[in-house]
């Protein structure tokens, strides 16, 4: 290890919102104990029950515009390229905007940001809702809705994420958090999806659905105030540790930093490199079939819009009560990086019975296995950024990256396809496919790899922070012992520097990058592909937009 990769102590400014409530550098945390009581369990779950909520409202409205895809194409005279870019404008406000905002999360934290962000969620939702009432039908109108929903949208799980991060640890209740975040999120978006055709048939308008997405959301809206309110409460009168800041003070000698947001994002490790790609294509790839999912079960079943709703939102019922489940698995025995392969195995799975299937069984088996890895990827990666980032502090930033780029990959996939539907015969959804199934081979192929390299020597020397992630909770110490003395054997400086630093102290140096000139173009050629699937993105949305007008005309 060199002597600069030692110097690792970030010194962490408090937030005005939190500084009032921290003991000073100089002062323990069994000190603050004696001045506030604890925290109790009632309040974590009261925090975890608000929280949850606060994403309920954009999760149901979020699935409507997919699943009454035919109903508006139908009635805004719009066709698949121009539905395609209506989506895809979701994704593109937040490419850039996830960043910005996960800098604000950092600085300002997540119980204020989450109830600014789900007014935006709100306002959203009621545009959308305005621009399909009284005959209006307006498709620009819609996507402004779409505009201010992304704006709120795209952060507010972040936001959420950084409340748990700061009132749970990792293997101490975090996991378990996030997936009851998950499982209420599939639980609205499974209501909102499975009911908007019904309620658009029973009530002679398409608008119902929307206004009922709206009112959803001013109650997720109360909720973030809520949580706001009730952080402030807490702060006051208990005890409340920030699981993001580090409690051990840096060791002799050692040099105390100050750096932004913007440093911390060329700073990130190659393990986290790694974890994107990964996500480019697992999570793009998830998150986009949603987009056609209900066409395309109306389409192979030959049924109508109702059928194709109930069967396409299926993939949302097993993780209702399977994430939870999932979050307590994690937080007890790891294994994150085995977890992403096999969800990687059933993204894969599904998407070639989905596409080659002959009989109805065999279709709806795909689904089956799309549901199974839609209920194992989300919690499992929100765990593995918080554990293989040096600093947890600025988790939200992180986070915020691996969301931008996934964004860029979802518009690329969702305009291409559009694209493909639209040159299909009979608008067909099967060419289209082929595409997601390329996909989910490539993120088998990266989880497979980053899942070697947990067990292989060269993949825990130059990747330890993907081993620890591995382990389970109460090992992670004996292995932060056993990876740093592999890390000798790789890095020729040791000495006695070794003796003065603390266990935690040796983990945060293992999950920073190696001070190598190879390291650092490995992770500026990463932090540059990232940038290059963000501007992909950008030319694909003008070119989708550029296809529709086309079209349209054409049509006309």
């Amino acid at each position: 290890m060199t002597t600069a990769s030692v110097h690792f102590i970030d010194a962490v400014t408090p937030t005005d919102g939190e500084s009032k409530d921290k003991c000073p550098s100089s002062i323990s945390v069994p000190s603050c104990s004696s001045v506030k009581p604890k925290l109790p369990v009632r309040w974590q779950v009261a925090m975890i029950g608000l929280t949850c909520m606060c994403t309920f409202g954009h999760h149901w409205s979020n699935g409507l515009i997919t699943t009454l895809k035919t109903t508006i194409e139908h009635e805004l005279k719009i066709n698949n390229s121009e539905f395609a870019t209506l989506i895809s404008v979701t994704n593109m406000v937040n490419t850039f905007l996830c960043i910005a905002l996960g800098f604000v999360i950092d600085k300002f934290g997540g119980p204020l940001l989450s109830a600014v962000l789900a007014a935006f969620c709100l306002a959203g939702a009621v545009v959308e809702a305005g621009a399909t009432t009284d005959g209006l039908n307006s498709y620009h109108v819609l996507m402004m809705g779409k505009i201010i929903a992304a704006i709120g949208g795209g952060s507010l799980d972040n936001a959420q994420h950084k409340i748990f991060t700061t009132y749970f640890a990792p293997g101490n209740g975090f996991a378990l958090s996030i997936g009851f975040i998950w499982s209420m999120a599939n639980v609205a978006q499974y209501v909102g999806q499975s009911t908007a055709n019904v309620m658009s048939q029973n009530l002679g308008s398409y608008s119902w659905p929307l206004w009922t997405g709206a009112i959803i959301g001013l109650f997720s809206f109360l909720c973030a105030v809520s949580v706001f309110i009730l952080d402030q409460y807490l702060r006051s009168y208990y005890e409340v540790v920030d699981r993001c800041k580090q409690l051990e003070q840096p060791s002799a000698g050692s040099v105390t930093v100050r750096t932004s947001n913007w440093s911390i994002v060329r700073q990130m490790p190659l393990t986290f490199w790694f974890v994107i790609l990964f996500a480019i294509f697992q999570n793009a790839g998830m998150a986009s079939f949603i987009s056609v999912s209900t066409q395309f079960a109306q389409q192979r079943l030959q049924k109508g819009a109702v059928v194709g709703g109930w069967v396409s939102s299926f993939y949302l019922i097993l993780p209702i009560g399977l994430t939870p489940f999932l979050g307590m698995f994690i937080d007890a025995y790891g294994r994150r990086i085995t977890i992403l392969f096999i969800s990687a195995c059933m993204f894969l799975i599904s998407m070639l019975l989905l596409r080659f299937s002959q009989t109805v069984p065999t279709f709806i088996c795909g689904y089956v296995f799309y549901a199974i890895a839609g209920s194992i990827t989300s919690a499992p990666q929100v765990e593995i950024v918080r554990s293989i980032i040096p600093d947890p502090h600025y988790y939200a930033t992180a986070f915020a990256i691996k969301k931008s780029i996934i964004q860029g990959s979802v518009i690329i996939i969702v305009i291409a396809t559009g694209k493909i539907q639209d040159q299909s015969p009979n608008d067909t959804l099967v060419d289209a496919v082929t595409v997601w199934l390329a996909y989910a081979f490539v993120s088998v192929l990266i989880s497979g790899a980053l899942l070697g390299a947990c067990y292989t020597s060269l993949g825990q020397r130059y990747l330890p922070a993907v081993r620890l992630s591995q382990v389970r909770p109460k090992h992670v110490e004996s292995e932060v012992e056993r990876l740093w003395e592999l890390r000798r054997h790789t890095v020729m400086e040791e000495g006695p520097r070794d003796k003065s630093l603390t266990l935690k102290q040796k983990e945060e140096a293992l999950k920073r990058p190696v001070a190598s000139s190879v390291s650092l173009y490995a992770r500026r050629v990463a932090l540059g592909a990232g940038f290059t699937v963000v501007l992909i993105a950008w030319v694909i949305f003008g070119f989708g937009v550029d296809w529709g007008d086309h079209a349209s005309s054409t049509g006309e």
